[in-house]
C-alpha cells in the first residue's frame, strides 16, 4: 500500500467515526436539553446553535494553522476537544456547562472536517482529487446515517446520556487513530514568523481569487437551502401542514441521505472525467428543480423521490466545490482555502434557518411555505449563474 493511500484510509475511518458520533447526538440533543434540564426554548436553541457558531469561527484559523504546522497536531487537538466536550455532556447537570461543552465539541469537529478535506486534497493530484473527496465524504455521510439509526435505539433503551458516553468512546478511538497520521508541516522560510493564525496579504491574494470567492458564495447559497429550507421549514411543513407521519418523514430524510451519498460518489468521479463546472451546473439544476417540486407534491411517495433528488444535489455540491477550491489555490495554502470554504458553509448553516423561518412567518401560513420554496429555487438558479466565475483547471 502506498503511503498516500494509507493516510487516505486513516482519514476515511476517522471521518466516519466522527460523523457516527455526530449522528448519535443530533436527533436526540434538543429533546434531551428540554427534558433533562427543563430549559426554556431560547436556551435549547442556544445549546443547539452554539456548536455551529463556534465551528464557523474556528474553520478559517484552523485551516491557516494546518498550513503552518501540518495536519497531525491540529487533528489530535481537535479530537481531544471532542473527547472533553462529549464527556462533559455525559456528566453535567448544569445547562451552561452543557452549552460550553457543545462549543468545545464544535471546535473539535471543525478541526477534523476542515483539515480532513484539505489533507485529502493534498494526497491526490488534480485528475483524481474529485473522486477521492467524493468517496471520503460519502463514507462520512454513511457514518452519520448509521449514527442516527443507532442513536435512537440507544437513547430509547438506555437513556440519552448513554449516547454521549458512546460519543466519548468514539472520540477516544479517533484520537488514537489520528496519531498514525504522518502529515508533515509546511516549511517555514528563514527569518519568517513561525506560526501565525493571521495570514499575510500575500497569502490572502493567493487564496481569495475569483474562483474561490465565487465557489464560496455558491456554497453559502446552497447551505441556506440545505439548513434553512430543508432542515427547518420542510419538517414543519411536511408534518404540520401536509400531516405526513413522523415515521414517514424520517424515511424521507433517509432518502435524502441516500441521495447525498449517491451525489458525492457520482459528482466526484464525473467531475474528474467531464469537468467540474459541467457537473456542478447539473447538480444545481437538479437542486432547483427538486426544491420547486416541493410545491407540486403533497403525498409521501412523490416527496420521497424529491428528497432523493435534493440529496443528489447536495452530494454533488459537497464533493465538487471543495475540489474546485483545492484546484484553484497553491498547495502550501490549501488548508486556508478549505477553511475559507467551510466558513462560508457554516455561515449559511447559521443564517439559513433565520432567513427562511422569518420569510415564512412574514408571508403567513400556509402560503409562506410555498413562497419559501419558490425563493429557494431562485437562490439556486442564482448560484447556477455564478458558475461563470469559476475557472476550471484541467
Amino acid at each position: 500500500m502506498s503511503e498516500g493511500l494509507r493516510e487516505y484510509y486513516i482519514m476515511i475511518v476517522g471521518g466516519t467515526l466522527t460523523m457516527l458520533a455526530g449522528g448519535f447526538v443530533w436527533p436526540i440533543f434538543a429533546p434531551f436539553v428540554r427534558d433533562e434540564f427543563t430549559a426554556p426554548i431560547q436556551l435549547v436553541g442556544l445549546a443547539v446553535s452554539g456548536y455551529f457558531l463556534l465551528r464557523m469561527l474556528g474553520e478559517f484559523p484552523i485551516g491557516v494553522l494546518s498550513d503552518k504546522v501540518g495536519p497531525k497536531a491540529p487533528l489530535m487537538a481537535g479530537r481531544a476537544l471532542a473527547l472533553v466536550g462529549s464527556f462533559i455532556c455525559f456528566r453535567t447537570t448544569n445547562i451552561w456547562a452543557l452549552i460550553l461543552a457543545r462549543v468545545i465539541w464544535g471546535m473539535g469537529d471543525a478541526s477534523y472536517f476542515c483539515i480532513g478535506m484539505s489533507y485529502v486534497s493534498r494526497i491526490f493530484t488534480n485528475e483524481r482529487r474529485g473522486r477521492a473527496l467524493g468517496f471520503f465524504q460519502a463514507v462520512e455521510l454513511i457514518g452519520s446515517f448509521l449514527g442516527q439509526t443507532a442513536g435512537g435505539f440507544v437513547a430509547a433503551n438506555f437513556g440519552p446520556r448513554m449516547n454521549f458516553l458512546v460519543c466519548t468512546g468514539l472520540s477516544l478511538t479517533t484520537l488514537l487513530l489520528v496519531t498514525l497520521i504522518k502529515g508533515t508541516a509546511a516549511k517555514v522560510k528563514p527569518g519568517g514568523t513561525r506560526i501565525s493564525l493571521i495570514p499575510s496579504k500575500e497569502i490572502l491574494k493567493k487564496v481569495l481569487n475569483g474562483t474561490v470567492v465565487a465557489a464560496c458564495v455558491i456554497n453559502l447559497g446552497c447551505m441556506i437551502i440545505n439548513n434553512g429550507l430543508m432542515g427547518t421549514v420542510l419538517p414543519i411543513y411536511a408534518t404540520g401542514e401536509l400531516m405526513i407521519p413522523i415515521t414517514n418523514y424520517a424515511l424521507m430524510v433517509s432518502g435524502s441521505t441516500v441521495g447525498s451519498v449517491t451525489g458525492n460518489l457520482a459528482g466526484g468521479f464525473l467531475s474528474d472525467k467531464m469537468g467540474r463546472r459541467r457537473i456542478l451546473a447539473a447538480g444545481l439544476a437538479v437542486g432547483a428543480a427538486a426544491v420547486f417540486m416541493l410545491t407540486l407534491f403533497t403525498t409521501f411517495l412523490p416527496l420521497l423521490g424529491v428528497m432523493f433528488l435534493q440529496g443528489v444535489f447536495w452530494g454533488i455540491v459537497y464533493s465538487v466545490i471543495p475540489a474546485f477550491i483545492a484546484d484553484a489555490v497553491p498547495d502550501q495554502v490549501r488548508g486556508t482555502g478549505i477553511g475559507t470554504y467551510r466558513t462560508f458553509m457554516d455561515m449559511g448553516g447559521l443564517v439559513g434557518p433565520i432567513i427562511m423561518s422569518n420569510l415564512v412567518n412574514y408571508l403567513g401560513y400556509p402560503q409562506g411555505y410555498l413562497y419559501s420554496f419558490y425563493v429557494g429555487s431562485a437562490i439556486l438558479l442564482g448560484c447556477l449563474a455564478l458558475i461563470v466565475g469559476l475557472k476550471e483547471r484541467r
